[in-house]
């Protein structure tokens, strides 16, 4: 009984492998980016898989960016900022087994502010 079953459960694992591969190679183009879903799906729901607003950081940091690194609107007094980055640096700390990087770019976006 139990070879069947998993018999069953392999074939359908591989038959929704494939028609997933299938979906995929079937999009069209939207906007210049290859569609991982057809037309007929919504364009929101192709846009949540083609992670179209995540970009890396920029080379020379700006204060747009580092506001949204913050996460704080361009109307933020000094103290919130202050508040904001050492919340951020408790949370993502190197020594708290945080990255070394995203220390260093919320400390650039603090000092960017704050000048």
């Amino acid at each position: 009984m139990w070879p069947v079953v998993m018999l069953l459960f392999g074939g359908g694992v591989l038959f929704v492998k494939k028609g997933l591969n299938y979906v995929k190679n079937q999009g069209i183009q939207m906007n210049g980016k290859r569609s991982f879903f057809p037309s007929a799906f919504n364009k929101n729901l192709n846009n949540l898989f083609l992670k179209n607003d995540l970009k890396g950081f920029e080379r020379n940091m700006s204060k747009s960016e580092a506001f949204k690194i913050l996460n704080i609107n361009p109307t933020t007094n000094k103290e919130k900022i202050r508040e904001v980055h050492k919340q951020l640096m408790l949370k993502n700390h190197p020594d708290n087994g945080g990255s070394t990087y995203i220390a260093a770019k919320v400390n650039e976006a603090k000092d960017i502010l704050l000048k």
